[in-house]
């Protein structure tokens, strides 16, 4: 058995589904970790630890909720505290050390703050996630975030690479430091484990060369993030989960409180939906984040103690990475900042502008 699916499979016992490894039901794993070899990528081949780490992320059992089958219901049987604590415990946390850039440029997007925009146009994606990191980049400083200097940076070589895309890449002018940040947003409210963020978040960092924030000569976002006051380049990085605390109701007060409004587009005929996006919409029912459930979990000693283990553990392990930043992500209702002005149908009953709240910080040791 190959490296990569002896650590699938050893975990997979910790939480009692050794059936996720039976031959019927392989799917998962190869659809996961399955590397393509073809004339495109011969020259960037993973070894197995690194496929693991490399992927591992993204394994349905990451987002498993409850208790394991066959324990008791205490915090520690939950299935995202066994994965925690067997990734540190067997030492396979250790295998993301493996992990190295590979694109030579992740900054040949051509990203710009002050590009044009029709909103009506961007709201038309049924993706909003990626919408929304969008309108974070084009407000730039994000209140007790940071300033937004890029958004969907990639991380792939060649095309068949699995990696994903960073969804923001900031600056924390307070703690010196470049801010690695995981997204999560579903106008339904995202369901996502905090295992799955931290773990992502990780592998991006991994993934990327910080480096080349400091050798980038025309990638705007960053020549504007030269320019600032108390902008310094540093080495050093912090890993952000940023996500929604709630979708509300209309009668909930999802009118002053939710991250975005243009949220109906059920229809697939684009000129209705393009109606749609001129229109206000809320959930049928509040819906609270995954992700803000487990934070208040986590900053509860007694709840989440392996995955705070699990992060004080990915800090030891890497002298740049200073801190582990839980977000919420608001509506700024007290701003006084001008809207963007690149953006054509932005609307301040419709649109927002937004501020953060650090909910926890997980800083290194030492």
């Amino acid at each position: 058995m190959s490296d990569c699916k002896q650590f699938y499979n050893n975990i997979c016992k910790e939480i009692n589904r050794s059936d996720k490894l039976q031959d019927d039901k392989l799917q998962d794993f190869e659809r996961i970790f399955s590397v393509k070899q073809d004339s495109e990528n011969k020259n960037v081949k993973l070894t197995e630890v690194q496929n693991f780490a490399a992927n591992f992320y993204k394994a349905p059992i990451i987002n498993y909720k409850g208790h394991v089958a066959g324990k008791s219901k205490v915090n520690n049987t939950r299935y995202s505290e066994v994965i925690a604590d067997t990734l540190v415990s067997k030492g396979y946390i250790k295998t993301w050390l493996e992990l190295q850039p590979l694109r030579p440029n992740h900054f040949d997007t051509g990203h710009n703050h002050s590009e044009n925009v029709d909103m009506n146009k961007l709201q038309i994606s049924n993706r909003k996630e990626e919408i929304l990191a969008k309108l974070l980049f084009y407000q730039r400083e994000v209140k007790d975030l940071g300033y937004i200097f890029d958004y969907q940076t990639p991380l792939k070589k060649v095309r068949s690479n699995s990696y994903g895309k960073i969804d923001l890449l900031g600056y924390n002018s307070k703690d010196k430091c470049y801010s690695i940040i995981e997204l999560k947003y579903r106008p339904s409210g995202s369901e996502e484990t905090l295992l799955r963020c931290v773990l992502e978040a990780y592998t991006y960092y991994k993934l990327f060369d910080l480096n080349q924030i400091e050798s980038a000569q025309d990638h705007k976002g960053i020549n504007e993030l030269r320019a600032l006051n108390d902008y310094k380049h540093t080495k050093n990085a912090e890993l952000v989960i940023l996500f929604d605390e709630k979708s509300r109701a209309k009668d909930d007060g999802g009118e002053n409180s939710n991250l975005m409004l243009r949220i109906d587009l059920q229809n697939k005929d684009k000129a209705n939906k393009v109606n749609k996006a001129n229109k206000e919409s809320y959930p049928s029912k509040t819906v609270e984040s995954q992700q803000h459930k487990e934070c208040k979990e986590l900053l509860d000693s007694d709840k989440r103690n392996s995955l705070r283990t699990l992060c004080d553990k990915i800090l030891e392990q890497e002298p740049k990475l200073k801190q582990i930043r839980f977000v919420v992500l608001r509506v700024d209702t007290e701003s006084k900042s001008n809207y963007p002005t690149n953006i054509k149908g932005w609307s301040r009953k419709l649109d927002r502008l937004y501020r953060a709240e650090t909910l926890l910080t997980i800083p290194r040791k030492g």
